[in-house]
């Protein structure tokens, strides 16, 4: 039917990559649902077609109203344009993403409020003396190891310890968090100072290099974390987003979520993997 076409055309967006606002959806389908129960409502189980032709020309004025609405609020807003979608970061780059804002020196302007977030959701202490003075390193070695060929995407010294570990795309290296966790055991082995792993990734897996009984052991104790870039890592950056005082970091962070929900699928954690730990 033509009318398909023409309800189809509006909503790309100009990109397949954009994601679709959910406010923008729930206020179209609101405004067709009347319509929608106008055919559930046909007193036959068949529709007729002056029935679907009604209900696809509501669609489509709705759908143009919406796009005309969408590119006048675009004039001020360019609800559209996310700068992430024209950098399109690898794990490396957004590795680099992170460090930065966890760097109290960088040029967000914002101190440790980024650090102190993420101590806090951490369950670490965030005493303003240390996180203000943070050392932030990337690719920092496991020098404390007989493995000191390994290097932590990203390695946080403020009072407490804070690896972080980011996979979206490559493997877990043999033994490599589990290397990981034991420099960090090393590092504080007076137990003076508390030391935690965050393990990242799109959908919060566990390490395969530690055992499923290891895992949970390690978590209870706050030692390590799996976190998943649409759960944990996004509600650090929200709170983030809501604390921060910079409009220009303001906006980054929402494009920064915005390109990590529209990026990286919500997948499920493997659950043959955890079974394979479990054995």
């Amino acid at each position: 039917m033509s009318t398909t076409a023409t309800v189809a055309s509006p909503m790309a967006r100009g990109s397949s990559r954009q994601p679709v606002n959910r406010a923008e959806l729930e206020l179209f389908f609101a405004n067709v649902s009347s319509h929608l129960h106008q055919v559930d409502d046909a007193p036959t189980n068949s529709v007729s077609r002056i029935q679907l032709d009604s209900f696809f020309r509501v669609v489509g004025h709705s759908l143009a109203a919406s796009e005309k609405s969408r590119l006048r609020h675009d004039k001020k807003l360019a609800t559209g344009f996310n700068v992430f979608h024209f950098i399109e970061p690898d794990e490396n780059r957004l590795s680099d993403v992170l460090a930065f804002l966890l760097n109290p020196k960088e040029t967000h302007g914002q101190s440790d409020l980024f650090l102190r977030r993420m101590f806090s959701q951490l369950g670490l202490v965030a005493d303003a003396k240390h996180t203000q003075h943070a050392t932030v390193r990337r690719e920092a070695a496991t020098d404390r190891i007989l493995n000191s060929c390994r290097r932590m995407d990203i390695l946080v010294e403020a009072g407490a310890l804070l690896a972080i570990e980011n996979k979206i795309d490559s493997a877990e290296q043999q033994k490599q968090v589990k290397d990981y966790l034991e420099h960090l055991d090393q590092c504080i082995h007076d137990g003076s100072v508390r030391a935690a792993l965050i393990y990242l990734s799109p959908n919060g897996r566990p390490p395969e290099s530690v055992s499923q009984s290891e895992i949970e052991t390690l978590t209870a104790t706050g030692k390590l974390h799996c976190w998943s870039y649409h759960d944990q890592l996004r509600q650090w950056l929200d709170r983030c987003q809501q604390a921060c005082a910079a409009p220009r970091i303001r906006a980054f962070l929402t494009d920064l979520m915005a390109y990590i929900e529209a990026q990286y699928q919500r997948e499920p954690v493997n659950r043959h993997e955890i079974d394979d730990y479990e054995k």
